[in-house]
């Protein structure tokens, strides 16, 4: 059966107070670009607000462009409070977690038998590599690509082919590409999508997961501490659905699977007996859910 996961391992340092305003810019809804919005949430000096329109939350102020690249390759952002560390650990178990989600996800081309090239993005420590190494068939080719240096140099003591290439530089094309909490830390998610299309095969597959803040009503009801900046938006399931479909992906599969197990609030309560930040909640309370979406490439979209 699977199981829930953890969205952070965190670490926060606070330093030096950061004043803001010249390292950010304001922006309008991701999806349907409107501006009309409500408060959501706010930490570390950011604020996520709420579409009036379509209901996605996104960060805004945000920080400007060239701070979210370079915060991408060093794993740290500038926070009111100092910075926020992102770097995070890597997890044996997800390892464990996401072979069980391919496994239920993938069984028809599992059933299959037929080598598969698949392109990790995003691919932090490589644990969903070696995950899909796993259960994907003889003589299919598996890579991954991450901005964080710290992580491509971890992944590549362990052997696994993750390297720091950009996603415009990638020339292969991949019969599955997977994007694994990455949409969340995406400053315009259309644009990253018409790369993915690039580097994908006619017909080919984009596995990806997120979480579904957009569908909540505040931040009050998320079970961990968002994580602004490093999050800059919170989709609900059908604005992900949405940002597919109007760049030419078929949602075939969907599988939602609940965070706030027992055991989730135990490592919380642990979390703070050592001093650390972390939110406590009644488990199994939370609407808040990590969502695995299945969607196909149309032919001729790339």
């Amino acid at each position: 059966m699977v199981g829930s996961m953890s969205l952070h391992d965190d670490r926060m340092s606070g330093e030096q107070p950061v004043v803001l305003g010249e390292l950010t810019e304001p922006t309008a809804c991701p999806l349907c670009r409107t501006l009309e919005r409500r408060p959501w949430g706010a930490e570390n000096g950011f604020e996520a607000v709420k579409c009036l329109s379509c209901g996605m939350v996104y960060v805004t102020p945000r920080p400007r462009l060239d701070e979210i690249t370079e915060a991408n390759k060093i794993g740290e952002h500038r926070t009111s409070a100092g910075s926020l560390k992102v770097v995070y650990r890597r997890s044996v178990r997800k390892i464990r977690h996401y072979r069980d989600v391919v496994k239920l996800m993938f069984e028809p081309e599992l059933a299959a038998d037929a080598p598969l090239s698949w392109l990790d993005v995003g691919a932090g420590y490589g644990e969903m590599i070696e995950a899909v190494a796993g259960v994907l068939p003889r003589g299919s080719h598996i890579e991954g690509i991450e901005p964080m240096q710290p992580k491509v140099e971890q992944a590549r003591s362990l052997n696994l082919p993750v390297s720091n290439t950009p996603l415009t530089a990638i020339e292969r094309k991949f019969d599955v590409v997977s994007l694994i909490n990455v949409f969340s830390h995406l400053p315009n998610f259309d644009e990253f999508l018409g790369d993915l299309r690039r580097v994908m095969r006619d017909g080919g597959i984009l596995f990806l997961e997120t979480g579904n803040g957009g569908d909540l009503v505040s931040a009050t009801d998320y079970p961990d501490r968002l994580y602004l900046p490093d999050h800059l938006v919170f989709a609900g399931v059908d604005h992900v659905r949405q940002f597919l479909q109007r760049n030419g992906f078929e949602v075939t599969a969907v599988r939602a699977l609940r965070l706030d197990t027992v055991g989730w609030m135990a490592k919380n309560v642990a979390k703070r007996m050592m001093g650390r930040d972390a939110k406590l909640a009644m488990p199994l309370s939370s609407p808040f859910r990590t969502v695995f979406f299945k969607a196909q490439l149309r032919k001729g979209e790339n």
